[in-house]
C-alpha cells in the first residue's frame, strides 16, 4: 500500500513511515503537489487549525485535489481534534480525517479503510468497462474470495448447457447469477424466461410450462405455448424448485431425461432446446431424505451446484453495493448525488442482512427517496438500525468500539437463542469474560430460562 503524504514536516512522516510499515511518497503541501496521484493508494494531506495563517490555502488545496480524476481518497491529518476543522475537512471533499493526538492503531485503521473504499471504485471501474450491466453484475462480483470462486465457476460453466442448480438464502442474487451466466452463453441472444414455481397453483403449472392446446379444459379457446417453448433456443429459469409439487417433479424430471415435453391436451412431443437453470432456498438434500423431493431429480439437477453465501458472510462487499445502490437509485428517481456518512457505513456493515442484497437494495432506495442534503445520516436509515443510532455527530473511538462490542455480544447472543455458553464459544471468549462483558457494556440480561 502506497500513501501520498502532502505536508511540509517531512522529518514527522519519515518517523510515521518507518512506524507503519507502509511505502510513503513524500511532498511539500504546495499547491502544485500532484505529480504522484496516479501511483498511490491514498493521499494524506496535512489541514491546519483555523488560526493558522496557512489553513485557507490548504483547505482549497485539500478541496482541489480530493476532485482527483482517478478517485483516491484524501484523509485529512488535522493538527488537534476540532471537530470544526474535521467538518471542513469532509466539507471540502476528504473521504476521512485523523487528528494528531491519535493512536498508531487509529490511524492505520483508518488508512486501511480509505485503501479499501479505492479498491472497491477501482473494482467498479473494472465492471463499468468491461461492458457489462452494473445493476445486473455487480450483485455477483465482488472482492469478497467466496464471490470470486463463484464468479469463476459460472463463467466456465456458462460456455456449456449443463443445468445448473443455484441455491441460497432468499434475496441472496439467484437469478441475478442466472441472467449473468445466460448473458455470457452462446445462447445472450435468445429468451431468458423466468418462472416463479412457488407462485403457480398446481392446477395452472402443468399448462404454464408445456402449453396448452385448444380445448385442453374449459376456458381453452385457443392452444398456448407454454414457457419452454417462450424458450426455444434460450435459457429457462425455474426459480424455488423445490416448492414442486411430486406430480410437477414427475413432468420436470422426463424433460431433463428425454429433453420432451407434451402440451396439456396433445400427445404429440415436441423437442426441448432451452438451457435450464434451477434455483431454491431450501436444501433439496434434506428434502430428499424426508421424501418431499425426488432423489433422482436432484441428482438430475445438480449437475452443477453453485451456493451463494449470505450477505452477512461476504461483508468485504456491503460497502461496493451499497455505492452502486445508491449511484442507480439516485438517478432513477433524479436525487442529486449523496454520500454515505462513516457510520452508516459502519452499521451497513455489521448489521446481518436477514433479506440479503434485496433488503440491502431497498434500504439505499428508501435513504435515496427521503434524503434532502448531500449525506445519508444515520437518522434516515429504517428502525431496524435503531441500535447504531448515537446521541453524538461523531463519537469518539472508545464509544464506537464500545458500541461495536455491544452490538457483537448482541448479535451472538441472538444467534444462539441466548444461550451464553454458546454465545461465549462463538466469540471464542471464556464464559466469565462474556458475564463481565455484559455488565460492564449494560446489555439488557438474556431470559434466565434459556441462559447458560
Amino acid at each position: 500500500m502506497t500513501c501520498h503524504f502532502i505536508d511540509d514536516r517531512t522529518d514527522f512522516f519519515r518517523l510515521l513511515e518507518k512506524k507503519l510499515g507502509a511505502d510513503f511518497i513524500l511532498e511539500p503541501s504546495s499547491p502544485e503537489a500532484r505529480e504522484h496521484l496516479t501511483s498511490c493508494d491514498v493521499i494524506i494531506i496535512g489541514l491546519p487549525e483555523p488560526e493558522d495563517p496557512n489553513h485557507g490555502v490548504r483547505l482549497a488545496q485539500l478541496q482541489k485535489i480530493a476532485r482527483n480524476p482517478i478517485g483516491v481518497p484524501v484523509i485529512a491529518f488535522l493538527t488537534c481534534p476540532d471537530r470544526q476543522l474535521a467538518l471542513a475537512a469532509f466539507t471540502a471533499g476528504a473521504y476521512d480525517h485523523f487528528a494528531e493526538t491519535g493512536s498508531m492503531d487509529e490511524l492505520r485503521v483508518t488508512i486501511r479503510r480509505a485503501a479499501q473504499f479505492y479498491e472497491l471504485n477501482r473494482e467498479l471501474q473494472r465492471l463499468r468497462v468491461s461492458g457489462l450491466e452494473l445493476s445486473d453484475f455487480v450483485s455477483i462480483v465482488g472482492s469478497d474470495p467466496k464471490m470470486r470462486a463463484i464468479f469463476s465457476l459460472a463463467s466456465k460453466v456458462a460456455s456449456t448447457d449443463a443445468t445448473v442448480l443455484i441455491s441460497g438464502e432468499t434475496g441472496t442474487g439467484k437469478e441475478v447469477l442466472a441472467r449473468a451466466i445466460h448473458q455470457a452463453s452462446r445462447r445472450a441472444l435468445e429468451p431468458f424466461v423466468a418462472v416463479a414455481c412457488s407462485s403457480l397453483p398446481e392446477s395452472l403449472l402443468e399448462a404454464e410450462l408445456f402449453g396448452h392446446e385448444k380445448g385442453a379444459f374449459t376456458g381453452a379457446t385457443a392452444a398456448r405455448r407454454g414457457r419452454f417453448e417462450a424458450a426455444e433456443r434460450g435459457t429457462i429459469f425455474l426459480d424455488e424448485i423445490g416448492e414442486l409439487s411430486p406430480a410437477s417433479q414427475v413432468k420436470l424430471l422426463r424433460v431433463l431425461q428425454e429433453r420432451t415435453f407434451e402440451r396439456l391436451g396433445s400427445n404429440q412431443p415436441r423437442q426441448v432446446d432451452a438451457r435450464i437453470i434451477c434455483a431454491t432456498n431450501r436444501k433439496l438434500h434434506e428434502l430428499v431424505k424426508a421424501n418431499e423431493f425426488r432423489s433422482d431429480l436432484y441428482y438430475r439437477l445438480n449437475t452443477i451446484e453453485i451456493t451463494l453465501p449470505p450477505l452477512r458472510e461476504r461483508r468485504d462487499d456491503i460497502a461496493v453495493l451499497a455505492h452502486s445502490f445508491l449511484q442507480t437509485y439516485a438517478e432513477k428517481h433524479k436525487r442529486p448525488s449523496t454520500r454515505l456518512t462513516r457510520a452508516v457505513l459502519a452499521a451497513l456493515q455489521e448489521y446481518d442482512w436477514p433479506g440479503n442484497i434485496r433488503e440491502l437494495q431497498n434500504v439505499i432506495e428508501r435513504t435515496v427517496v427521503i434524503c434532502d442534503g448531500p449525506e445519508i445520516t444515520m437518522d434516515l436509515l429504517p428502525l431496524q438500525f435503531a441500535a447504531w443510532q448515537v446521541p453524538c455527530d461523531r463519537c469518539s473511538f472508545d464509544d464506537e468500539v464500545r458500541g461495536f462490542k455491544r452490538r457483537l455480544i448482541q448479535r451472538a447472543l441472538s444467534d444462539n437463542n441466548n444461550n451464553k455458553l454458546q454465545a461465549a464459544r462463538t466469540l471464542k471468549i471464556a464464559r466469565s469474560s462474556l458475564h463481565r462483558l455484559i455488565d460492564e457494556l449494560d446489555i439488557p440480561n438474556p431470559d434466565r430460562t434459556n441462559a447458560a
